[in-house]
């Protein structure tokens, strides 16, 4: 399961629950004595690749530590994992959103650019409504061509310029932690 250390707090999966379906559990996920989300993990069956779903509270954000929980994330699923963050609470990413940004423009978004996910969506309304909160989701590629191929698609999308810069050193640096 997922843990580690985020600055100098431990990261923590608190009240596991088994479901039905033997690949997916539901639990709290802490870092130091604050909740960070209220996770779904699918751990993945035949072709169908793992997931994580955090329904998240952002408050990391502020304490400069949100990429790095997001790697811990990223190393934590295997190629082609998808996460999906929920951003309602999130006002900043969800005005940027309702404005018509990418995904990766906005601050939820570009943290998790930085962590290593190179594929996003918006679901502005998942499965009609039947599947939670708005969320982004956020893919972990394949393999580095299918990063390089995935971040120059995602350069068509974005309208910051800190973003492309980024995009843009990152595809010639060749630096993939996949």
């Amino acid at each position: 399961m997922i843990s580690g250390k985020i600055g100098n707090l431990e990261l923590k999966v608190v009240d596991v629950k088994q479901t039905h379906i033997k690949e997916l559990s539901y639990f709290k996920l802490y870092l130091g004595d604050r909740l960070l989300g209220n996770c779904n993990y699918f751990s993945g069956r035949g072709y169908y690749p793992d997931w994580l779903e955090i329904d998240y509270y952002p408050w990391i954000r502020e304490l400069g530590l949100e990429e790095e929980f997001f790697k811990v994330i990223y190393n934590f699923l295997s190629k082609k994992g998808r996460l999906f963050v929920t951003y309602d609470k999130d006002k900043e990413t969800l005005e940027m959103i309702m404005k018509g940004y990418s995904a990766a423009d906005t601050p939820l978004g570009f943290s998790l650019l930085k962590a290593g996910f190179t594929w996003f969506k918006i679901w502005y309304f998942p499965e009609g409504g039947n599947e939670g909160s708005p969320k982004i989701q956020a893919n972990k590629p394949l393999d580095e061509n299918t990063a390089i191929k995935e971040l120059e698609e995602l350069l068509e999308d974005v309208k910051s310029e800190k973003v492309k810069e980024w995009i843009n050193a990152k595809r010639k640096s060749r630096d993939f932690t996949i």
